[in-house]
């Protein structure tokens, strides 16, 4: 299972506009929803949400990863944002987040969600994703290019 599967281009924010935690949820989410014409984005932003009252999913050196569980999917959909600026998202290390990567699974593939978290954990701390992708002007386009190239990396 590789990431760009899971993903494409239109799922790919390079400029978020959200300054909270919850603008930016709810934008991601609805990129999703524009491409995932099955998705209620309502009751999939409220599972998201409900998973980060539990704990923020601010996994630290400015990502996150807010995920959530949904009954009415039938796959894997993941979105990435960028917010050069960061934001607040209370973060492990305390401080903003500037990629996010928002993964929705289906109730029933815990395993597919738990490899899908481990991938993009893994893309964040042993390639050059994250440098890459912050800078100035970037499109989805190269986004999704450059998620191939570091993928490959990882083998």
């Amino acid at each position: 299972m590789e990431l760009t599967e899971l993903v494409c281009e239109d799922c790919i924010v390079s400029g978020l506009k959200g300054d909270s935690k919850s603008d930016i949820l709810r934008e991601m989410m609805n990129t999703l929803a524009k491409t995932e014409n099955k998705i209620d984005a309502e009751a999939a932003l409220s599972a998201v949400m409900e998973r980060e009252a539990l704990g923020s999913t601010g996994v630290g050196e400015q990502v996150a990863i807010p995920h959530a569980k949904i009954a009415d999917i039938e796959e894997v959909s993941i979105v990435i944002g960028v917010k050069r600026s960061g934001i607040e998202f209370d973060s492990a290390d305390g401080k903003p987040v500037r990629l996010f990567f928002m993964l929705i699974s289906p109730e029933k593939q815990m395993n597919m969600h738990l490899k899908t978290l481990a991938k993009i954990s893994k893309l964040v701390k042993l390639t050059d994703f994250k440098e890459r992708i912050m800078a100035e002007n970037i499109t989805a386009e190269q986004i999704y290019a450059i998620l191939r190239e570091e993928e490959s990396r990882l083998g």
